[in-house]
Parts: structure tokens; C-alpha cells; sequence
């Protein structure tokens, strides 16, 4: 049993609701303000603000497996919210009705230091502890049950980058430039060694990718155990040019990472995809279109296999570098739509990806930044 704060109803409960037909309901997108303990929940079936909380502090949000929650990270708070997005499931026999409350944070636990990185993949959510080099590990079918979570010593404080798989955990170090291997019980079995500054992870199947200042390192599953590959920057990179943020989709043979002003798509070589801008955000939706947010303001629609742009919009001015203070836009993709905050003039954008355009605008106030979006499938609404 860990520590951990009493859950807080922040809102009255609302009586379900339905409405005829078939159908789901389109979810709920959760927005952190990028400079204050503030977040907002907002119904995009209503087109409003539903849910106005606040937290210990500003926050990285991230979507937990199953997406009814979220999980809200607070790294200089040394705190982790849980969000409840509202949205959720009753039995009814042969099948399942929505039920529409009102969101509210489910409990906020201490999970160690300077939690930062957090991975989902999955029922299994990871959080690093930067402070200490802990590692959080939460079975989100329990969320709504008990925010108790198991803790993984690696033994010092670090930069890491987690990943959750079933009965074992791995811990990417920047500083030490390993992979560190974990049973779920917290017992070290190996690590893999030779990634510099290693930042960034995704997962596909039994492959996980790491990003390291000199290329890529790949582990696969095999039985029990890993096996490690390491592919180089291509010849003539330039310095400073390096994978450090990964994104996976389950039915491409690839990974998409990062890599100076374009992106590279990572198989048995990296192998770069030239964009007109710098990527600042950047993953996968749910069909396999990778939607790309640029530094020159625009979002892109991509062909994920050949790095074709398929389309284009410009969404905001151009995005400053980060840097200490910098609050930059967030980018979530919901079904056949993304939304992009806009910290400068307070909006939250819905775009619709097919054909690319903006379908509508959210003022929320504040500086909005990073964002969640959340869900539930398999209902009668």
C-alpha cells in the first residue's frame, strides 16, 4: 500500500442520460493550462466545458489504457492526478449502455520525485521518477478501484523513459545510456548498454524502440527474454541530428521518430522523411495516419509508409523554440479529428482530418498546452 491523497468528487454526479439510436458518444478532451494548476474537461457532444479543476500545478496529461481516465503529471509538485473523463459503461444484459456524469480528478498519489515520462501500453501505466529513478507501475484496470501502484527502485536519480509490458518493466536512462531490465516484483534480470543520451520510446508488439544521440536501439522479445540491435545515424548526420521521440502504430512494420527538421521512419535502417518545418508534436491516429504538427504553424496529414504529405493546414503563427518557461501547443487525435491548443489566444482547435479543416474552436481561457483525449467504445448511447 502506497500513500496517497482521498479521492475528490469535485462535481455533483449527474444522472445518466441517453438519447435514441445507436451510436458513441463522440468523448471528452482533457486541457492543462501550461503555466497554472489548471484543468478543464471539455464535451465535445455539447461543445462545452464540462469540468474545471484545480491540481497541484501545471501538467502533462496522457490518455490511460481503455481511455476512461487521465492521468495528470505534476513533475515539480512531485504529484500524479487521476482524472475521470465522465464517460463510462453499464450492463444491460446483451449489451452495454452509456452512462454521462460529470468528470472529476479520482485521486491524486505521490508517486515519487520529479515524475515526468509516463507510458502506457496495454492495461499497464509507467511513470518515472526523475527525482529518484523510481518507477510508478499502475494497473489501469483497477482505475476507479484503487490508485494503489507497485514501485520499482533502479537505484539513482535519473532522465528515464519506461515501458510496461506483461511481467516486465523496462528503464531507459539518459544519463547512463542503458535499458534496464525489471520483473514486475522489482528484481533486475539484465541490461542492454551503448545508448547515449538516450531519450525517447515506443512500443509495437515485442519491439521496443529507443532513441540514443547516435541512432536507434532496438530490443525484441523473444520467449522470456530480449535481444538488442542498435541501428547508426545515417552517413553525414548532422551533429546534434538525433531520434528522441518515438511513436508506434500496431499494424505498420515501423516506427516514426523525430530527426532534425523532418521525421525518420525506423525498420531495419533510419531512414529520414524531409518536412517543410521542424515536427513539434506528432503520433499516429487510429487508423495509422500520422498527423504531424509543424514549427511554421501548419498540421499535416502523412502516408506513414512513404512520408508523403497528403494535406496541409495552417493552425497557428509559427511556434517558438522550447525552452525554460516556453509553453508550446498540444496535439491530440480523437476519432478522425485532432485537436491542437493554442497557448497564445487561449483556444482549443477541433480539426477534422478527412478532409483537413477546422471544424470548430474552444475558448478555454488561460494558456492551454498539453491535452487528452478520452473515450469509451461498445456502448448504446
Amino acid at each position: 500500500m502506497f500513500p496517497w491523497t482521498a479521492m475528490v468528487a469535485a462535481l455533483a454526479v449527474l444522472a445518466p442520460t441517453a438519447s435514441g439510436g445507436e451510436g458513441s458518444h463522440p468523448g471528452r478532451l482533457v486541457v492543462a493550462d501550461g503555466r497554472t494548476g489548471l484543468l478543464q474537461v471539455l464535451d465535445l457532444e455539447k461543445g462545452e466545458l464540462v469540468g474545471r479543476f484545480t491540481v497541484p500545478g501545471p501538467a502533462s496529461v496522457y490518455t490511460a489504457p481503455g481511455g476512461q481516465y487521465a492521468f495528470a503529471v505534476h513533475r515539480e509538485q512531485n504529484q500524479v492526478s487521476i482524472v475521470y473523463g465522465g464517460l463510462g459503461l453499464e450492463e444491460h444484459g446483451d449489451h452495454q449502455d452509456l452512462v454521462v456524469k460529470n468528470p472529476y480528478i479520482w485521486a491524486t498519489v505521490h508517486t515519487g520525485p520529479k515524475p515526468t515520462h509516463l507510458k502506457g501500453f496495454g492495461d499497464l501505466v509507467a511513470i518515472y521518477n526523475d527525482g529518484n529513478g523510481s518507477i510508478a507501475l499502475f494497473d489501469a484496470r483497477r482505475l476507479g478501484l484503487s490508485p494503489d501502484f507497485k514501485q520499482i527502485a533502479t537505484g539513482s536519480p535519473d532522465h528515464g523513459a519506461p515501458v510496461a509490458l506483461p511481467g516486465v518493466v523496462l528503464a531507459g536512462s539518459l544519463n547512463r545510456g542503458v535499458v534496464e531490465l525489471y520483473t514486475h516484483g522489482g528484481r533486475k534480470v539484465t541490461e542492454f548498454a551503448g545508448c547515449p543520451r538516450l531519450h525517447g520510446q515506443a512500443v509495437r508488439g515485442g519491439s521496443v524502440a529507443y532513441g540514443c544521440a547516435d541512432g536507434v536501439l532496438l530490443l525484441e522479445q523473444q520467449g522470456r527474454g530480449f535481444t538488442a540491435r542498435k541501428l547508426a545515424n545515417p552517413p553525414g548526420t548532422p551533429e546534434r541530428v538525433r531520434v528522441g521521440t518515438l511513436v508506434a502504430y500496431p499494424k505498420h512494420p515501423f516506427f516514426i521518430g523525430n530527426f532534425g527538421q523532418g521525421l525518420a521512419r525506423v525498420d531495419t535502417a533510419i531512414r529520414p522523411i524531409p518536412l517543410p518545418a521542424s515536427p513539434v508534436r506528432f503520433d499516429f491516429d487510429r487508423e495509422g495516419l500520422l498527423l504531424v504538427l509543424t514549427s511554421d504553424g501548419h498540421l499535416h496529414t502523412l502516408e506513414a509508409p512513404t512520408g508523403k504529405v497528403l494535406a496541409s493546414l495552417k493552425v497557428s503563427e509559427a511556434i517558438a523554440p522550447g525552452g525554460e518557461g516556453a509553453v508550446r501547443p498540444g496535439l491530440a487525435l480523437g476519432e478522425g479529428l485532432a485537436f491542437v491548443s493554442l497557448s497564445n489566444s487561449g483556444e482549443v482547435l477541433e480539426v477534422a482530418l478527412k478532409p483537413l479543416q477546422v471544424k470548430r474552436r474552444f475558448q478555454v481561457g488561460g494558456t492551454p498546452a498539453s491535452l487528452a483525449w478520452l473515450w469509451v467504445a461498445g456502448a448504446r448511447h
